[in-house]
């Protein structure tokens, strides 16, 4: 794959890490509230450390501590591709003078492979929470979106 097409592909496995912990930081919290947790999460923005520090949904941390290593230095502009080409590829230097080594990250295919290993094991994780039947009743469609609607109101007090 050229290039391009990694930081594409990389951007893309970035965030789908970091909605994959921010679903297990909003599972960690039973205790509060949805929008007390949604706020905690929202709180820690794009940083995977934060997130990574909510998270405790699995009973085994080395999935989160994992990520943590891997991505916590690589910040939330290099989920942009222009921003991320930049940083791995700067114009008018050298490319071991750039911010983030690209041959051994999103250059190196065991390093990927790992983050989607990794990946899948977060999203098997969660993958009961969040697969089932969806009512076709009308009333309780309706009913859904009044509640999700209540409850995007209440989040944004």
């Amino acid at each position: 794959m050229h290039k391009m097409g990694r930081v594409k592909s990389f951007v893309d496995l970035l965030m789908a890490c970091e909605c994959s912990l921010k679903s297990h930081a909003l599972l960690s919290m039973p205790d509060k509230t949805p929008v007390e947790a949604y706020r905690e999460v929202r709180a820690c923005g794009h940083n995977i450390g934060k997130l990574v520090r909510l998270a405790n949904y699995l009973e085994d941390r080395a999935p989160y501590d994992y990520l943590a290593g891997q991505l916590v230095e690589l910040p939330v502009h290099i989920r942009y591709s222009l921003e991320a080409y930049d940083a791995f590829f700067p114009a008018l230097m050298d490319r071991d003078q750039a911010d983030k080594d690209y041959s051994a990250t999103i250059g190196c295919n065991p390093w990927v492979l790992e983050i989607r290993d990794v990946l899948g094991v977060l999203l098997e994780g969660v993958s009961a929470e969040f697969s089932g039947e969806v009512s076709m009743d009308l009333v309780e469609l309706i009913d859904s979106e009044k509640a999700f609607s209540e409850f995007a109101a209440e989040c944004l007090k």
